[in-house]
């Protein structure tokens, strides 16, 4: 029969690993039990002891732990580490270079441990992991076929047993106050002879378990240390202990009598302790050494339960109640100190119970005054309320009798006003016609060259009506004239748009797909028409609907003269009804075909202007130019409707300032719309509609007259406005 281990620490990690200074002071500690005649009895040619090294060098030493071994050899293998899982929960053991992102090539799989423990021949094989997730290293584990051995009985049962720090969820601690791990310490200290629970001379594996379960966690209540036997792997022995080793009787008696009394000893068990200390001739030196070994994680943990003690006051005193995030940062740090469950109740109440005490009589004492208070002003309330009740219920019916016959007179004014308004009167009104040209000038000497922009004015005229909308508001409506156009984006226009927008950082496929949608460029022909002059105000829309969708946004979009938005389309056609019931007129939305013909006004380039616009033209985020215009002014808001200088035809702001929904349902091109001006409602997608002209939000390319886009019939937006027909 041989005994072999093969004990490997980590410490000084390479990779992206936290080092761990306790492991190889952990291995030397292990090997030293290990080696010696009075405890473990094994060769020190047998024991070998790997310390920092790669995966490879472990891998191989554990082959030859494994390999070549006898059915009665008892093999040990022990690990002090990191231990990681991967994202399938595997278990890793860690090597000096291994790195989280590439497990397999750099940490030595549990699957290869499990693989040359069911080979090997021996039927007496132990594993201790001291390290992270260790829990996670039996998973998957299948037992191995354990025939029977003719084995002493000294030597404990056959089969296999593994130990490990922690669960498969949980962390290994390197513990303030004990030169080598947690774990490893009292695993030390039972090897030595503590663990021998029934003074039989011998530590078997349960006993080792029971005694380092214990001592950990009255350093820790966090860490949970597993045992998995196989067997009878439970009985292996792994030590002998002096059964009659007067220090090892004292130890005993300190550790029974310390755990009966959470590390405080009485007056009578220090008595006692004096005693057997004087019985059993241990010196008193050597009786404070001891004492102080054992209670050295009851003092730990005093220190720590003291530290949470002082955090959680201090914490009360700055803060009470605790808010959510500190209660939830209190917990974290509950769990970080490994504290009792019964302790950390007890601190509580002691630290947080005056606290809520006087914190409820507080709350008692002003809620008594606000209550006082309150019924006082009630009291004086009353008191007011009942000396007005008479004149006010007096004047108060008056007051109805009045309004009700101001409301019924102004119905009657606003109806006979209609009636008179039924047949429009057509009035004309004056205004300036701006073009824009694009020059290009030669740099100094013929180098270089430059673009300036050049603006072309003159009058022009446009007769329109005005309908009453009640409520002190009134619409204007231009008058569109009969003809025909070709409706779509020119060929010309199409490269230029696609330069514009690639270069600013839109992708060329996407932009290709975008522009598709202005095709192909077909005529159509249209009857005259009448357009708003301008886009629907927020006080057109007051006067109309009695709401305000624009003061769901900053003030900014709120004046009286800015275009309404954040209205749906399905909040237009509302619009347009109820505006058309007070009118006695069909108000409606234009198609998108009457919008494009108004807008171009008998023009074919880009915009109305010309062939470029500028921030001092039109409302958009002049930061994106189009074609060599230069860079403008971004208002990053709506502005009055009647601001800048309208197109031909007298219609103010077709490009920028608000998005225009139309009649129209979507279609991705316009193969089958109809050719006389006519709303498109067959086929699309009807939950979806057009808006044309650009917005303030916008770059300058996506203002032209042919652009097109969509939206949700339910969407309201801060770009999204609409002018009506009739």
């Amino acid at each position: 029969m041989g005994r072999y281990a093969l004990l490997v620490g980590i410490s000084n990690y390479t990779a992206d690993l936290n080092p761990l200074p306790s492991a190889v002071k952990d291995v030397e500690a292990l090997r030293q039990v290990l080696v010696s005649p009075e405890m473990g009895g094994f060769s020190e040619s047998d024991v070998t002891v790997l310390k920092d090294v790669e995966k490879g060098a472990i891998e191989t030493a554990i082959y030859h732990l494994f390999a070549n071994r006898k059915t009665d050899d008892l093999l040990i293998f022990y690990f002090s580490g990191h231990g990681v899982t991967d994202s399938r929960s595997d278990f890793y053991l860690t090597g000096l270079t291994t790195r989280k992102d590439a497990l397999p090539p750099t940490a030595v799989s549990s699957n290869y441990v499990h693989d040359l423990m069911n080979k090997s021949r021996s039927k007496r094989q132990v594993i201790i992991l001291d390290c992270c997730h260790s829990g996670a290293f039996p998973k998957g584990m299948a037992a191995k076929g354990l025939d029977a051995v003719n084995v002493l009985p000294k030597l404990g049962g056959e089969g296999r047993a593994i130990l490990t720090a922690s669960d498969s969820s949980q962390y290994a601690f390197e513990q303030e106050g004990f030169e080598l791990s947690l774990y490893t310490h009292f695993l030390v200290e039972g090897l030595r002879g503590a663990a021998d629970r029934d003074g039989d001379g011998e530590v078997s594996i349960d006993e080792l378990y029971e005694y380092v379960r214990d001592q950990v966690r009255v350093a820790n209540d966090s860490m949970s240390p597993e045992f998995y036997p196989v067997k009878e792997g439970h009985r292996i022995v792994l030590a002998k202990a002096a059964q009659d080793d007067p220090k090892l009787k004292y130890r005993k008696e300190i550790e029974t009598r310390a755990k009966q009394n959470n590390g405080k000893f009485s007056l009578f068990a220090r008595n006692i302790l004096v005693r057997k200390r004087d019985e059993w001739g241990v010196s008193a030196s050597d009786a404070d050494a001891i004492e102080m070994e054992v209670l050295l994680p009851y003092r730990e943990y005093e220190k720590k339960l003291h530290e949470f003690e002082q955090a959680l006051t201090a914490a009360v005193a700055i803060e009470f109640p605790l808010s959510a995030a500190t209660a939830k940062d209190l917990k974290d740090y509950e769990q970080y100190l490994g504290l009792r469950e019964e302790d950390i109740k007890r601190v509580k109440s002691e630290v947080i119970a005056p606290k809520l005490s006087e914190y409820n009589r507080q709350f008692v004492s002003q809620q008594q005054r606000i209550a006082e208070a309150e019924q006082l002003k009630q009291r004086q309330a009353e008191v007011e309320r009942l000396k007005r009740q008479q004149v006010e219920a007096d004047l108060l019916r008056q007051q109805k009798a009045a309004e009700a016959e101001r409301l019924r007179r102004q119905e009657e004014a606003e109806h006979i006003k209609q009636k008179q308004q039924s047949k429009p009167v057509q009035n004309e009104f004056e205004f300036e016609v701006v073009k824009v040209r694009l020059v290009k000038e030669s740099g100094f000497l013929g180098i270089g060259s430059s673009t300036r922009i050049e603006l072309d004015r003159k009058k022009g005229k446009a007769q329109y009506i005005c309908e009453n909308l009640g409520n002190g508001a009134s619409l204007d409506l231009v008058r569109i004239p009969a003809g025909k156009f070709m409706m779509g984006m020119p060929a010309d226009e199409r490269q230029i748009a696609l330069d514009n927008a690639v270069k600013y950082g839109n992708k060329r496929e996407d932009v290709e797909k975008w522009l598709d949608w202005s095709t192909p460029q077909h005529q159509v022909t249209l009857k005259e028409f009448w357009m708003g002059k301008f886009t629907i105000t927020n006080a057109q829309w007051y006067a109309v609907m009695g709401t305000n969708p624009s003061e769901k946004y900053d003030v900014k979009f709120q004046g009286k003269n800015q275009p309404v938005v954040g209205v749906s389309w399905d909040d237009t056609k509302e619009f347009c009804k109820k505006a058309s019931e007070k009118t006695g007129k069909s108000i409606r939305l234009p198609s998108e075909t009457e919008w494009e013909y108004a807008c171009r006004a008998g023009t074919n380039t880009a915009f109305h202007f010309g062939e470029t616009i500028t921030s001092e033209l039109v409302n958009y985020d002049g930061n994106y130019p189009y074609g060599d215009a230069p860079k403008g002014e971004y208002r990053q808001k709506t502005v009055n409707v009647d601001s800048f200088s309208p197109n031909a035809w007298g219609l103010y702001q077709m490009h920028g300032n608000v998005w225009e929904w139309c009649e129209d349902v979507w279609h991705d091109n316009y193969k089958g719309i109809p050719q006389d001006g006519s709303p498109w409602l067959k086929d699309g997608q009807q939950n979806i509609h057009l808006v044309r002209g650009g917005s303030w939000l916008i770059i300058a390319n996506d203002c032209r007259s042919a652009i097109r886009s969509w939206d949700d019939s339910v969407d309201s937006l801060s770009n999204l406005g609409f002018r009506v027909v009739i």
